[in-house]
C-alpha cells in the first residue's frame, strides 16, 4: 500500500512542469467527487405503488 510520505517524496522529486500536471489530475479529482448522481424517480400514482412487485409479477 502507498503511504502519504511515500507519494510526497516522489513529489519533491518532480520537475515544475509535471507538478503542475500533478496538481490538474488533482484538482480535477476533487470536481468529479462533488458532482452527484442524479437519478429521477417515478411517481406514477398507481395500483401498484403500495404493492410487493414480486409477488404481484409471480401471480
Amino acid at each position: 500500500m502507498i503511504t502519504k510520505e511515500q507519494v510526497k517524496k516522489e513529489i519533491d522529486r518532480l520537475s515544475e512542469v509535471e507538478l503542475e500536471k500533478v496538481y490538474l489530475y488533482l484538482t480535477s479529482l476533487k470536481r468529479t467527487k462533488k458532482s452527484k448522481l442524479n437519478i429521477p424517480s417515478l411517481k406514477l400514482n398507481g395500483k401498484l405503488d403500495k404493492q410487493h412487485i414480486r409477488s404481484v409479477a409471480y401471480e
